[in-house]
């Protein structure tokens, strides 16, 4: 079993995965955008929607097994400050409308500014499967900033 800081830990890192892939949904769904850059933003939600169920299995297991072990780095505070961004950005999404160059440019500021990846630097498991499950999400962070930052500025 984990302590009760590393289980809420877990559900935010969760609910900011979710968020982002609402965000990136949304931005899939915008009618004045192409088909390519509805495909792009699709992409980006899909990918956000996997990263969020890992840390949903990883949630499950940390619950079930107890002898797996997860350290998390992370100040609590800090990722509910990171959930508040997420969905402030959800909201305002939602309320506006952005051209496609304003979405690469909120993606680029999203996965930049935000960072995502430095949240997840700070996550150690024991097992070998998630340790892995962990680096593929640094991974695509990085993927994604790289790309939102060429998209914004006009690099495809």
């Amino acid at each position: 079993m984990v302590s009760a800081e590393t289980d809420k830990l877990l559900v935010n890192l969760e609910k900011i995965e979710r968020g982002l892939s609402k965000i990136y949904g949304h931005l899939a769904l915008q009618n004045q955008f192409s088909r390519p850059v509805k495909a792009f933003w699709d992409t980006m939600q899909r990918e956000e929607s996997e990263h969020a169920q890992v840390f949903h299995e990883i949630h499950e297991r940390a619950n079930k097994d107890d002898s797996f072990e997860i350290d998390i780095d992370i100040d609590l505070n800090d990722l509910k400050s990171f959930v508040e961004k997420v969905n402030h950005l959800l909201k305002k999404v939602k309320n506006e409308s952005v051209t496609e160059s304003e979405a690469y440019s909120l993606g680029a500021m999203i996965e930049a500014e935000l960072d995502e990846a430095h949240f997840l630097n700070k996550i150690y498991a024991s097992d070998e499967k998630i340790y892995l499950s962990i680096k593929k999400l640094v991974n695509d962070t990085k993927k994604h900033n790289i790309l939102l930052v060429n998209y914004s500025r006009g690099i495809r």
